[in-house]
């Protein structure tokens, strides 16, 4: 559901929840205070903006491991163990 754009269906949800309260209250199915009214949508927006920056954030994270950017840097094949790899980049740093 959430797929690739959960900040747009995050702000569809709260929108949504923010237009059927009223309408429930104008309907008389709640008989809420505006205090009460304002303090559910407060609630509402505060837990769809958490909920859209845990799933937007682990979708923008990198997830690359340091030894991955150090063989890379140094284009070592993937079982150099990392100790020869920085071994290698620190010959290379002191040759320039």
């Amino acid at each position: 559901m959430f797929g690739k754009e959960p900040t747009v269906v995050l702000g569809a949800v709260s929108e949504v929840i923010r237009q059927i309260i009223p309408m429930l209250i104008i309907f008389g199915i709640l008989h809420w205070t505006g205090e009460q009214v304002a303090q559910v949508m407060a609630v509402v927006s505060a837990i769809i903006a958490a909920l859209t920056i845990i799933l937007t954030r682990s979708q923008v994270t990198p997830e690359t491991k340091v030894n991955d950017l150090i063989r890379t840097a140094v284009d070592q094949p993937a079982g150099t163990p990392v100790s020869k790899v920085k071994e290698i980049q620190e010959r290379k740093d002191e040759t320039k």
